[in-house]
């Protein structure tokens, strides 16, 4: 518990100076403060709290094969050009000579700082809206996580700092002396893949998956790339590092930033991070913006209104007299849409890559979707209205929703989004689907789990003991043998991509006579 308090306190004290890196963003360089919002209020006083529909999209998590592949690639090349003395570090690279390498694993499950963010939402909405949290029973909370590995232990690290040492499980030293206070053990719901219209509603859409696999979405980003700003960033990038760089030799460095930015000792203060000057940072977090906006928001609607039944899943909690809240773990395919059916974030215009004033764009994926990005429906009763409001909360931030008032929205308001921008919530229009073509294709099984552990005792030491070095990204298998001319596949940056096999994996670097 001693190693777990040490990296969380080095997480909290680190994050002052993160950059923005589009959906690889860590939630601390972004997030507001839940403690800060008002809470709504009337003529006649003080609403009051009475119910949170709350859903969060999974913590910091490793990249996956691709962007580990293209990093390793990266590295590789790098130390054998410097250690054959084809390249001779400058002064803003000196550090490289004495760098130790990173622990890369190539699956998606979430890294230490992934945890903290999720235990740490849950404790500042525990403190702002006390009295919506009850005693634990499984009767008293609506726990949903989709399939995969980080959206279970980001909502298992929630639960934690929601309800640690309020549970059963306490420290017993007779059995493997085991150190605990007060653990409770959550349960959750979890569907199918393809049953999951809530969640992961992508996977139920024909329609847009016909959009995906066109790769329509990558046009945009893929032009922008092309253009005179961008590859000014190869040439700042070649400049610091003294060699010719190449466009996947830039990627990889943002990636080795944005794996640093999620580490307790590097987060704030990446090395890598400083190959890149400020400008560059931006241009490279619009590209990666374009792919995100072109795939998740406003410029293919059937994106954003297949997301209607989450939004009238929140609706039917919202007219009900239940007060349990209602807790949901996904990913940013889930959360993106949703803001963006409710007209959130919306420039006016579609987004190109021929706009001038991008910059200023209010479409920036990182204060959206970062890790763990996440919004909140609080519904409140107010004095003298008959009508309950609903306060809208986006990465512990008030936002007002375009068609609601500024005192929040009702019910009513919500269901005139429905209607208007999303046809009803007719999903088998929306999606080009039969109503005989779903009814033979799913059954509507559950699977019920009741997970015991967030994080056991040996995986918690493994990890820890490891951060308290590094934990940057992670790759879970066996290095690639291949030249940096063998052609990588572009990172799609799928949320829902599989798992890889996992193996452990070490990338260092070692220069001549460095160990």
């Amino acid at each position: 518990m001693k190693l777990l308090v040490l990296c969380l306190l080095v997480l909290e004290s680190s994050t002052s100076s993160i950059p923005e890196l589009s959906s690889k963003t860590v939630y601390d360089a972004v997030r507001g403060d839940v403690r800060d919002v008002q809470t709504l209020s009337n003529n006649d006083g003080q609403c009051k709290p009475e119910r949170l529909y709350f859903l969060l999209r999974h913590g910091s998590r490793n990249f996956g094969n691709t962007i580990t592949t293209r990093i390793n690639l990266f590295l590789k090349k790098f130390t054998e050009l410097v250690n054959s003395g084809i390249v001779t570090l400058n002064s803003k690279m000196e550090w490289y000579k004495t760098w130790e390498g990173g622990i890369y694993y190539k699956d998606y499950e979430l890294v230490v700082e992934g945890m903290y963010e999720h235990y740490s939402i849950a404790s500042r909405y525990k403190e702002k809206f006390s009295s919506l949290f009850p005693n634990y029973s499984v009767y008293n909370y609506s726990l949903q996580a989709t399939t995969k590995m980080r959206t279970i232990q980001s909502a298992l690290s929630f639960m934690d700092g929601l309800l640690n040492g309020t549970g059963p499980l306490e420290s017993s030293p007779d059995r493997l002396n085991i150190v605990m206070k007060g653990y409770m053990p959550p349960g959750m719901v979890i569907e199918k893949n393809d049953e999951d219209r809530l969640l992961r509603f992508v996977d139920c859409c024909p329609k847009y998956e016909k959009y995906i696999n066109t790769l329509k979405w990558k046009e945009e980003a893929n032009l922008f790339d092309q253009l005179p700003v961008y590859q000014a960033v190869v040439q700042s990038v070649s400049s610091v590092l003294n060699y010719k760089a190449s466009l996947n030799d830039s990627k990889a460095l943002y990636y080795l930033c944005a794996a640093e930015n999620m580490s307790p000792t590097q987060a704030g203060h990446s090395q890598f991070c400083n190959v890149f000057n400020q400008e560059s940072l931006d241009v490279l977090d619009f590209s990666k913006d374009l792919e995100k906006y072109y795939k998740y928001s406003y410029p293919y609607p059937t994106t954003y209104k297949m997301s209607c039944l989450l939004l009238n899943d929140i609706i039917a909690k919202m007219e009900g007299d239940n007060k349990t809240p209602v807790l949901k773990f996904a990913h940013e395919e889930t959360v993106m849409p949703l803001l963006s059916l409710l007209g959130l974030f919306d420039d006016g215009e579609i987004l190109t890559h021929k706009m001038e004033d991008w910059k200023n764009r209010k479409m920036k994926v990182s204060r959206i979707t970062p890790f763990a990005g996440n919004v909140a429906f609080v519904k409140h009763s107010c004095p003298g209205d008959k009508d309950s409001r609903i306060q809208v909360i986006v990465n512990e931030k008030e936002v007002q929703v375009p068609l609601c008032s500024k005192d929040g929205c009702t019910v009513s308001d919500l269901k005139k989004i429905i209607d208007t921008r999303a046809e009803g919530c007719n999903y088998n229009l929306i999606c080009n689907i039969s109503p005989d073509e779903w009814s033979n294709k799913h059954s509507g099984q559950q699977i019920i789990i009741a997970v015991l552990l967030t994080i056991s005792l040996c995986e918690a030491t493994y990890i820890f003991f490891h951060c308290i070095k590094r934990c940057p990204l992670n790759s879970r298998e066996e290095q690639p043998d291949s030249s940096d001319q063998q052609p990588l596949i572009e990172e799609h940056d799928n949320e829902y991509a599989e798992n890889s096999e996992p193996e452990n994996t070490l990338v260092t670097t070692v220069l001549d006579g460095d160990q």
